[in-house]
C-alpha cells in the first residue's frame, strides 16, 4: 500500500466550486452608459465572478466583497482596481474580466458610487442583446444513451481544474437515488455547495435524460437545468453532452467521457453571454469503491426508462426575466434570512430538495472548547474509519493511509465562527464521521491537529438527523503535560528519597490519568432529529474543560 502525502488531500476552498450562472446579463454594446450603479451593474459582475472566492466567513485574504460597503471600500483604496487590471495575478483567476466590465468599475468610482440605479419603466427597453435561442433536440434514450445513468454511478476520485486552478485530488460520490436518477453533491462548507443529478424525463417530444445543476453559494440559490443532445461511441468508450435546456451550448453546456473505469468530466459557460463559452471545469478520475453504488442501485431499482420528473411541458419561466432577458434554463435567489427551500420556492425552481427521493439530511453540531474555539474544523463522511479507537490518525510512513483518505465521500469545511452544519442532499448509508480541528490553519490533517475516536453513522433514507461531537482528544495537551511531568520528576531529585518515593508515585499516576486515553461509554446509534435526542461521539480523550476540572 502506497503512503501519499496528507497534503495531496488538501481540501477544496468551498469558494471555488460554483458553476457560475451564465448570460443573465448580455450586454449589447461594450461602452458604458451613462448611469453606473451597485444595484443594477457592479453587483451582478461581483456576484458573478468574485463572490465565489470572496465571501463568507473565510473568504481569500480576508477580502470580502458580499455588499455596497465591502465593494466600494476596496474600489477606494484601488485595491480592487489593481487586481481587477493586472494581467500577471488576474482576479479572477481565470483570466481578466472584459475590458468594458473592469472599465465600469472606475465609471462607478468617477460618478460618486451610486448605490441604487434607477429602474427602467419599459422593461423591454434595454441594452441587451436579442438573443434567439436554438432548437434543442434531445436523445432519444430509447435509442441511445441511456446507459448515461449506469456509467456515471461510482465514487469518482481524482484531480480537477477549476477556474484557472488544479487541484490533485478530489472526489465525487454518484448514488441512485430513484429508478431512473442518479445524484451527487459536494458539499463545500460554510460558503456553499453543488450538485448535479442526472434523470429520466420528457422533453420536447422525447424520453430523454436531463441534468440539474447548481447548489448554494453565499446565500445565492441557483439551479441550472441541461438536456442530452448528442451522443457518441467509441470501441472502448461513451461520450455524452448536455446543454443548457434553454439557450444549448452558445450558453453552457457539460460534457462527459467514460473509458473503462475512468471519468472526463468537462463544463462550459459563457458567464456574462462572451462569445464563446469557456472552460469552466475538467474533472479527471477513476471509479473506486463501486459496492457503495451498487447497493444503492439494487436497493432501489436502477436501471429503469421510467420518468423521474416530468418536463413534458417545458420549464417554467425563471424569476429574473423582469430584470434581464431570457437566456438560460436557471434559477436563481438571494435573500438574507430564507432557508434552503424557500428560496428554491421562491426562485420557481421546478425540482426541489423537498421533491427529491431518497437523500437524507445529517446535522453535525460541535462542542467547541477553548482549545478549538477559534479553529476551523474539516468534517470527513468515509467509507473507513480515519482514526482508531484512541482518537489517533491511522497512517503509514508518517501519513494518513492513501487508502482511507480516497475513501472520503464528503469533506466540507466549517469556519471558525460555525459550531454546526448540515450535509444536505446526503445518499443513505453507512458512514464514519471524523471531525478534524485544523490547528495549524494548513488545510489538511497533519500532527497537532485534534480529532476524536472513530464515530459510526448510520443514515436512514429520506431522514433528517443530528449527532453532537463533545469530546476531544488534545495531542497539544498532552504534549504540555508530558512536559510538565518531566519537570516534577527533575524537581523531585532535589528532596528527600523517602518523600520523593512518594511524591514520585503520585506525579506519575496524576499525570498518567490525564494523558492516557479514557474509555467512555458510547452509542453508534443516531436517532432522528424529532426525538429531541443527541448522540455523543466517543470520548477516549482529553478536552480544555478536562484540565479545567
Amino acid at each position: 500500500m502506497n503512503a501519499l502525502p496528507i497534503s495531496k488531500h488538501k481540501a477544496m476552498p468551498a469558494t471555488m466550486f460554483v458553476l457560475v450562472l451564465t448570460a443573465t446579463s448580455t450586454c449589447k454594446a461594450q461602452s458604458i452608459k451613462d448611469e453606473v450603479s451597485y444595484t443594477n451593474d457592479i453587483r451582478p459582475i461581483v456576484n458573478n465572478f468574485c463572490t465565489t472566492c470572496h465571501a463568507g466567513d473565510d473568504p481569500k485574504g480576508e477580502f470580502v466583497l458580499t455588499s455596497y460597503a465591502d465593494v466600494r471600500k476596496y474600489v477606494e483604496n484601488g485595491t480592487l482596481l489593481k487586481r481587477i487590471n493586472d494581467p500577471k495575478k488576474p482576479m479572477p483567476q481565470d483570466g481578466l474580466l472584459p475590458k468594458y466590465m473592469r472599465r465600469m468599475f472606475q465609471v462607478w468610482a468617477d460618478n460618486g458610487y451610486l448605490n441604487m440605479g434607477k429602474k427602467s419603466s419599459k422593461p423591454n427597453e434595454r441594452k441587451f442583446a436579442d438573443f434567439k435561442p436554438p432548437k434543442i433536440v434531445p436523445v432519444d434514450i430509447n435509442k441511445k444513451g441511456f446507459d448515461l445513468l449506469e456509467n456515471m454511478q461510482g465514487h469518482w476520485v481524482g484531480s480537477m481544474y477549476l477556474l484557472g486552478q488544479n487541484y490533485e485530488w478530489m472526489a465525487f460520490d454518484y448514488r441512485a437515488i430513484a429508478p431512473s436518477h442518479v445524484h451527487g453533491i459536494y458539499e463545500g462548507g460554510s460558503i456553499g455547495n453543488l450538485f448535479t443529478s442526472f434523470f429520466v424525463t420528457n422533453f420536447n417530444g422525447k424520453r430523454t435524460i436531463m441534468a440539474r445543476n447548481g447548489g448554494l453559494l453565499n446565500g445565492i440559490y441557483r439551479t441550472s437545468y441541461f438536456v442530452l443532445d448528442h451522443v457518441a461511441y467509441g470501441q472502448r468508450h461513451g461520450y455524452y453532452r448536455l446543454v443548457d435546456a434553454y439557450g444549448g451550448k452558445d450558453i453552457m453546456w457539460m460534457e462527459l467521457t467514460f473509458t473503462g473505469y475512468k471519468i472526463e468530466f468537462n463544463s462550459y459557460t459563457s458567464r456574462f453571454g462572451l462569445p464563446q463559452p469557456k472552460l469552466h471545469m475538467s474533472f479527471q478520475g477513476k471509479r473506486m469503491h463501486p459496492e457503495l453504488a451498487a447497493a444503492a442501485a439494487k436497493a432501489i431499482g436502477l436501471p429503469k426508462k421510467v420518468v423521474d420528473f416530468d418536463f413534458a411541458k417545458g420549464l417554467p419561466t425563471p424569476t429574473w426575466v423582469d430584470k434581464y432577458p431570457l437566456t438560460s434554463a436557471s434559477y436563481i435567489w438571494e435573500e438574507k434570512g430564507k432557508r434552503l427551500l424557500e428560496l428554491a420556492r421562491v426562485a420557481k425552481d421546478p425540482y426541489r430538495i423537498d421533491q427529491m427521493p431518497y437523500v437524507s439530511k445529517l446535522t453535525v453540531a460541535v462542542d467547541r472548547n477553548r482549545t478549538i474555539k477559534d479553529k476551523k474544523l474539516h468534517l470527513y463522511l468515509s467509507n473507513r474509519a480515519l482514526t482508531n479507537k484512541a482518537g489517533k490518525f491511522i497512517t503509514q510512513f508518517g501519513y494518513i493511509r492513501s487508502n482511507l483518505l480516497d475513501g472520503l465521500l464528503s469533506f466540507p469545511e466549517m469556519s471558525s465562527q460555525q459550531s454546526e452544519f448540515t450535509f444536505t442532499y446526503l445518499h443513505p448509508g453507512d458512514y464514519f464521521l471524523t471531525v478534524i480541528a485544523d490547528m495549524d490553519a494548513d488545510g489538511y490533517p497533519s500532527p497537532g491537529d485534534i480529532t476524536h475516536a472513530r464515530k459510526h453513522v448510520t443514515v436512514k433514507p429520506k431522514s433528517s438527523q443530528r449527532i453532537e461531537i463533545k469530546k476531544h482528544f488534545c495531542q497539544e495537551l498532552i504534549r504540555k503535560l508530558t512536559a510538565f511531568r518531566a519537570l516534577c520528576c527533575s524537581w523531585l531529585t532535589s528532596i528527600e528519597p523517602t518523600q520523593e518515593t512518594l511524591l514520585a508515585r503520585m506525579t506519575r499516576r496524576a499525570t498518567l490519568s490525564m494523558i492516557e486515553p479514557r474509555s467512555l461509554e458510547h452509542t453508534d446509534e443516531v436517532v432522528d432529529s424529532s426525538e429531541a435526542n443527541t448522540i455523543q461521539a466517543t470520548g477516549n480523550s482529553l478536552s480544555a474543560q478536562d484540565m479545567k476540572g
